[in-house]
């Protein structure tokens, strides 16, 4: 049987296929659909793949993402589950009002997008602002929410002078969105840099460069105030009450406030387990798809992840 790898291997180019990525070679041979909707009167952009017969799980980017954070999870995932992911308010493709963006805001635009595709209950995988997203939408709505996976773990620490210099650069790229200025910003968010592809910084670029106050003011940041973030946080006591099953991904070799909240909640959660996993920072999902991929499933169908 004829494959693009076996045809490439006979020209000694096999090593090239295993090290080439971009967000269409990840999602090439799966079956999914890209569309808007109007939720809360605002454009929003989601991607989904899988049988609508299957159990709903919704992806939540972090701060100024986008769906394509996902693109090599959705392929693994969507033999298993009804996959939705979609770019938050304010965030990549989806409309970005000009006012402040609180937690509350994002819940409400989420509920509002997952009411719209008649998702009345998920499970819900959170990276960084999508953790803390999904974890007061399980406060606030917890019939939604069936199972949460939180990577790069948020809402339970304030401002550190780390955060306050990641938003200080971040701020920069709206009069500097050049790709060796997203390279530098992005490249952050990983262990190994070179997991960093040249499709995430091009698509990270072309939403600066989205026309709008809203792109221009960078009113995503808004939860990086230190006054903002503080009435925002999730308090131990709410913690506490969270009784959705979780899976949180500790990075330990990337040492950082989201692995401190990571480590913190694990023992506040009544119904959580922290697996640590190697060689990965701020995207483990995009990091270590395959290690990933396989804890996701694990727990999501028998909720007993292996360590």
């Amino acid at each position: 049987m004829w494959s693009m790898e076996s045809a490439l291997a006979s020209t000694g180019e096999r090593h090239r296929v295993a090290a080439y990525r971009s967000v269409w070679h990840s999602l090439v041979d799966t079956d999914f659909q890209q569309g808007h909707v109007e939720a809360l009167g605002l454009r929003t952009r989601y991607v989904r793949a899988g049988s609508r017969d299957r159990p709903p799980l919704v992806m939540l980017h972090g701060t100024g993402g986008h769906w394509e954070t996902f693109c090599d999870n959705i392929p693994v995932l969507a033999a298993h589950y009804d996959c939705i992911a979609f770019d938050m308010v304010g965030c990549g493709f989806t409309d970005k009002p000009d006012r402040p963006y609180e937690i509350k805001d994002y819940v409400e635009h989420a509920l509002a997008f997952l009411d719209l595709l008649g998702v009345t209950k998920a499970s819900i995988i959170g990276v960084s602002l999508g953790s803390w997203v999904a974890c007061r939408l399980a406060l606030d709505a917890p019939e939604r929410v069936d199972k949460l996976i939180l990577n790069a773990s948020a809402g339970l620490l304030p401002l550190s002078q780390a955060g306050a210099a990641s938003v200080s650069n971040r701020r920069n790229l709206s009069a500097d969105p050049s790709w060796d200025e997203i390279e530098r910003i992005l490249a952050h968010l990983f262990y190994d840099r070179s997991s960093l592809t040249d499709d995430i910084i091009a698509i990270r670029q072309q939403v600066y460069r989205l026309p709008g106050p809203g792109v221009r003011t960078k009113r995503n940041l808004t939860l990086f105030d230190p006054e903002v973030r503080q009435r925002n946080l999730i308090t131990s006591e709410e913690w506490a009450t969270i009784t959705a099953p979780t899976l949180i991904i500790a990075h330990v070799d990337s040492p950082d406030d989201y692995l401190k909240t990571a480590f913190a909640i694990a023992d506040i959660l009544p119904n959580a387990t922290l697996t640590e996993v190697h060689k990965v920072s701020h995207w483990p999902q995009f990091e270590r798809p395959d290690v990933f991929n396989e804890l996701a499933i694990e727990f999501l169908s028998h909720n007993e992840p292996r360590s």
